[in-house]
């Protein structure tokens, strides 16, 4: 999620389901969030949710006979 910054001093927030550090300054006011820690942060006023980025799905090759070498 992007998540924007109201207040003026640089302040670093520790995401509380993460543990990311999320730096923000009045230059760098915007930042992507990862979700579980944006609903966390705009608790408090001087945040608030900006929008929604979604991420491509990368899809893991599998298989498709059981994982044997064998076809």
């Amino acid at each position: 999620m992007k998540v924007r910054y109201g207040g003026g001093r640089p302040v670093v927030v520790k995401g509380p389901v993460t543990g990311t550090d999320y730096r923000f300054s009045g230059l760098e006011r915007l930042q992507l969030v990862e979700p579980r820690d944006a609903i966390a942060m705009v608790r408090n006023p001087l945040f608030r949710i900006e929008g929604v980025i979604e991420l491509p799905v990368v899809e893991v090759a599998s298989s498709r006979n059981g994982g044997g070498g064998d076809a």
